[in-house]
């Protein structure tokens, strides 16, 4: 077993090396990469102001506890675009132009190929930037934080990707079925747009389908909630539960693809 992980953690090594020298190839898209992502936290930081310039809470969140929920939730979205977003999203690109035969070819797993191939190196640095924001929001939080929920909240945020990458991996291995699903992007796009509010604001219904079928608020919202407020073993166990299932249901849909995929030279 270790010997595998070694193995399988030097090859990532390895594309890691190979994303990093093609994006210092194009520094201004490099750099463009990181604007994009000032602007796009930047707005966001800015509509829930406004929100909160009318509002003491959103349920239980605070405006102090959104901005930390804000922060936590754009290092799961770096972190997921660091490791993934370049991958799994061009699948169905892949597919329609033959590409996918080079990924399958290859003596290792035909998923960890796809879903590691491409790093996008330059949100390493937004994942430095954002750690350090968060690390200083929590150090003038109102409350102390106990150690313990500092290693409950990295288990459930680890928990929260890999449920992250199940749901959109999913999504994007429905282009088996439909041959060319380019909508995948657009349609995992706006399930994450749930995950980037607080769980509070979710009610009846709508709170039960985004907590199971739909399982956004689990990335973000439940990790902060274990940060600030303290371990809730009830939502973690959940948590682990869903993506134990929905990485299963990952492997599967992907291995039933495999099976109706026409190669190229077909």
């Amino acid at each position: 077993m270790r010997v595998l992980v070694h193995k399988y953690f030097s090859l990532w090594k390895a594309f890691y090396r190979n994303s990093l020298a093609l994006d210092m190839e194009f520094k201004a898209n490099f750099l463009g990469g990181l604007f994009v992502d000032i602007v796009y936290y930047g707005s966001k930081f800015f509509f829930f102001s406004v929100i909160y310039s009318y509002v003491d809470t959103l349920g239980i969140f605070t405006k102090e506890d959104v901005m930390i929920f804000l922060v936590v939730a754009f290092i799961s979205d770096t972190v997921y675009m660091f490791f993934f977003s370049g991958n799994v999203m061009h699948l169905n690109r892949l597919m329609v132009k033959g590409e996918l035969d080079y990924y399958l070819l290859k003596p290792i797993n035909s998923q960890f190929m796809v879903s590691f191939r491409r790093v996008k190196s330059y949100a390493f640095i937004s994942i430095f930037i954002l750690i350090i924001l968060l690390f200083n929001q929590l150090q003038t939080y109102s409350n102390p934080i106990p150690l313990i929920n500092y290693f409950v909240f990295l288990i459930s945020f680890f928990m929260g990707i890999i449920l992250w990458y199940s749901i959109e991996f999913m999504i994007s291995s429905s282009c088996f079925w439909y041959k060319n699903f380019s909508v995948a992007g657009w349609l995992s796009h706006e399930f994450l747009k749930f995950s980037l509010r607080p769980d509070s604001i979710y009610t009846g219904l709508m709170r039960k389908i985004l907590f199971s079928l739909i399982p956004m608020t689990l990335i973000a919202s439940i990790p902060t909630r274990h940060l600030l407020y303290g371990p809730d073993f009830g939502y973690l166990i959940w948590q682990l539960f869903i993506a134990i299932l929905f990485f299963f249901f990952a492997r599967i849909i992907w291995n039933k693809g495999l099976m109706l995929y026409e190669s190229a030279s077909s």
